[in-house]
């Protein structure tokens, strides 16, 4: 999901920086918020209290997997977590074992809940079983595109509605995004949400694939950027264009 908001000045002093352990649950929560009203959240998971229970819980098995690889990054203000994104370095898609099976014991005492929901989702993917290989075999063809060479993933990026309009998301792309053009590295997302690939390409990413019938899903939106030698010419026409979005939520497909 993403939203747009009128221009205004953070409230505070704005700070990107790596995720530490202290900061998993305020995190977790951030991406729970900003996906909870993701269109494919919403069919497969309609009760907004289970709807919480399920991202919640899932955000913490994320980042519980991929905070050692040092590549989760949250934008906070006055200390108060705002916004996170997760990026997979080039060819790491996941973080180490020790961090996941922590995430999962704390996800222990949540199961009953997130088994609630399981017979409304089967039904749903039964119901559009019939478009689900069509859509893995062109989703696996537009990501192999998408991610050739040295490229790293988007996998979520996420800020608090309270924190909207800030400047979070921006903040936390061209931390990684002055990285990548450093290295001379591509990177590369999936959005099932039609609102996120204009406020993306803002940052110089271009639609590899766009599958307009995703199943259950609005479409889905397989971006790349690659790497520029110069930057700086794109950044002064975002600062002129006074840019007045924020990323809600960048919800990738499964895989």
């Amino acid at each position: 999901m993403t939203a747009s908001y009128a221009p205004r000045r953070p409230a505070g002093t704005v700070e990107v920086r790596a995720l530490r352990r202290d900061d998993l649950d305020d995190a977790a929560e951030v991406l729970a918020r900003g996906f909870a009203e993701e269109p494919g959240s919403r069919v497969l998971l309609p009760d907004p209290r289970t709807r919480a229970t399920v991202l919640r819980t899932g955000a913490h098995l994320e980042l519980g997997w991929t905070m050692e690889l040092g590549s989760v990054h949250v934008a906070t203000v006055d200390g108060v977590v705002g916004g996170v994104a997760i990026w997979h370095p080039p060819g790491r898609g996941t973080g180490s074992l020790g961090g996941l099976g922590r995430a999962l014991v704390q996800a222990v005492p949540a199961l009953p809940r997130l088994l609630r929901p399981v017979p409304h989702k089967t039904s749903v993917l039964l119901r559009y079983s019939p478009e689900a290989v069509p859509l893995v075999l062109a989703r696996r063809r537009a990501v192999a595109r998408a991610s050739a060479g040295l490229a790293w993933h988007l996998a979520f990026l996420a800020t608090s509605p309270d924190h909207r309009g800030q400047g979070l998301a921006r903040a936390l792309l061209d931390r990684q995004l002055t990285r990548c053009d450093e290295d001379g590295a591509a990177a590369w997302l999936e959005t099932t949400d039609p609102v996120n690939p204009p406020i993306y390409e803002r940052f110089g990413f271009a639609t590899v694939r766009h599958i307009r019938r995703a199943a259950w899903l609005p479409g889905l939106w397989v971006m790349r950027r690659d790497a520029s030698p110069d930057r700086q010419a794109a950044q002064a026409r975002r600062d002129d264009d006074d840019l007045a979005h924020d990323a809600g939520a960048l919800q990738p497909a499964d895989g």
